[in-house]
C-alpha cells in the first residue's frame, strides 16, 4: 500500500493530539516494513520525528500558520496524493480534505467536546466553519477511528445516518518512557523544577475543559481543614480562558501551596509523575485522557472524574468522583493520600491496566484499517 499520513496538525508544545500523532508514527515505523508511507509535516517540525525506516518518506508540506496549513491540507494534499498515487490518506486530527473524492480516507476523531461542551472551547473550535468542516469530514471518510467506546457512542448519536461499521474503536497507547523506574529520576526532576516533596500533581493544558477551578476548590477545602500536607503542582501551558485559574491559585490559602510550572517538556514528565503522591485529573470531558494512564504506568495512584471516557479507561484502577462535586473530589484525594492499603492496590491495578495500552497495538489496528480501505478502493 501507499499511505499518506498528514501530521501538519502538530503544535509546537505537545498536547494529547500531538502525542497521538507522533506516537502513532513511531508505532507504525516499529511494526511495518512492508507498506510505503508518505509523511506530511510542517517545515518547523522535521526534527521532532523519530528515526524512520526506508519505507517512510517525509515531505515538508506546509508551515504551522493555520491559514497556510489548512489551505495546504484542503488543496495541496489532494494534488500530491493523486500525483503519488496514494491508496489511503490518514487525516489524524478531525478534518480531512473535503473536496478529495478520489482517495480513500481514514479520519481520526479524538473527541466531540467542541460539540457536546462548546462553551469550554476557544471561539475557533466552537465556530460554525470548524464544526462544518468536522461534519463534512465525518460524512466523507470511509473509515473513522476513535479512542474509546464513549466517543463512538457520541459520534453515532450526533451523526444518526453514519454507518456504525465505519467507526472503529482503537484505544491509544502509553509510551514506554512511563514506567516505575522513573522514580529514580524524581529527586533530580524535583530539584530542577524547584519542587519539594511530596505533592499532588495535575498535568494538562490550563483551560476550562480541564475543570481546574473545581480542583482548586477541592484542594482549598483540604487545606482549610488541615487534611492534607501535600502541595498541589499544576504542570501545563496556559490555554484558552486560563486567567481565572491563575487568579484562584494566587489567592489565600492557596497562594503558598499551589505551584504553576507552565509547560513541562515530555522528557521530564516521567520523573515528575513518579515524584507525586497522587495524580489528580478533574476533567469535565475527555476523548481518551493520557495523563492518568501515564501516571499509572509510573506506579502513581490516580484520582479522576467519572466522565464517560475516563470511567471507561480507568474504572477499577483509580478513585473516581463526579466532575461537578468538589467535596467528592476532596474526599477521594484524602483517601488516596491517607490510606496506604488503598494506595498499594491502586498502584498495582494501575500498572496492570496501563500495560494494556500499547502503541504497537494501535499501529497494527490502524494498518488493518488502511488495508480494508485499500482493498475496497
Amino acid at each position: 500500500m501507499r499511505v499518506g499520513l498528514d501530521l501538519t496538525a502538530l503544535m509546537e508544545q505537545a498536547t494529547g493530539v500531538d502525542r497521538y500523532l507522533l506516537a502513532l508514527l513511531e508505532g507504525l515505523a516499529a511494526v511495518d516494513r512492508e507498506n510505503r508511507y508518505l509523511v506530511f509535516i510542517n517545515r518547523e517540525d522535521r526534527e521532532r520525528l523519530p528515526p524512520l525506516p526506508r519505507n517512510f518518506e517525509v515531505a515538508r508540506a506546509s508551515t504551522r500558520q493555520r491559514p497556510v496549513r489548512l489551505g495546504w491540507q484542503q488543496v495541496g494534499l489532494p494534488v500530491v496524493g493523486a500525483a503519488r498515487r496514494l491508496d489511503v490518506v490518514h487525516s489524524p486530527s478531525f478534518i480531512l480534505p473535503v473536496a478529495d473524492r478520489r482517495t480513500r480516507h481514514l479520519l481520526s476523531v479524538h473527541d466531540l467536546t467542541s460539540f457536546s461542551h462548546p462553551r469550554l472551547h476557544e471561539p475557533l473550535r466552537r465556530s460554525w466553519p470548524y464544526k462544518a468542516a468536522v461534519r463534512a469530514s465525518v460524512r466523507l471518510a470511509q473509515c473513522i477511528s476513535v479512542p474509546t467506546e464513549a466517543v463512538r457512542h457520541e459520534l453515532l448519536r450526533r451523526f444518526a445516518r453514519l454507518d456504525p461499521a465505519r467507526v472503529r474503536v482503537i484505544p491509544y497507547g502509553v509510551s514506554g518512557r512511563f514506567r516505575p523506574e522513573a522514580v529514580e529520576r524524581a529527586p533530580a526532576i524535583r530539584r530542577r523544577l524547584g519542587l519539594g516533596s511530596p505533592y499532588l500533581l495535575f498535568v494538562g493544558t490550563i483551560q476550562p475543559r480541564k475543570n481546574l477551578e473545581l480542583l482548586l476548590e477541592a484542594y482549598r477545602r483540604l487545606v482549610v481543614g488541615q487534611a492534607i500536607a501535600e502541595d498541589l503542582v499544576i504542570a501545563g501551558k496556559p490555554g484558552w480562558d486560563y486567567e481565572r485559574v491563575m487568579t484562584l491559585a494566587r489567592t489565600p490559602p492557596l497562594a503558598e501551596r499551589v505551584h504553576l510550572l507552565g509547560y513541562v517538556d515530555d522528557r521530564l514528565l516521567p520523573g515528575l509523575y513518579a515524584g507525586a503522591r497522587a495524580v489528580v485529573y478533574p476533567s469535565l470531558e475527555e476523548g481518551f485522557g493520557f495523563p492518568p494512564l501515564e501516571a499509572m504506568a509510573c506506579g502513581v495512584p490516580v484520582v479522576s472524574t467519572s466522565t464517560p471516557a475516563l470511567a471507561e479507561n480507568l474504572a477499577g484502577a483509580a478513585e473516581l468522583a463526579p466532575a461537578d462535586r468538589p467535596e467528592a473530589v476532596a474526599s477521594a484525594i484524602a483517601r488516596v493520600v491517607g490510606d496506604e492499603r488503598l494506595r498499594e492496590r491502586l498502584r498495582r491495578d494501575g500498572l496492570a491496566l496501563s500495560d494494556r495500552f500499547r502503541w504497537e497495538d494501535v499501529a497494527r489496528q490502524t494498518i488493518g484499517c488502511y488495508r480494508e480501505l485499500a482493498r475496497a478502493g
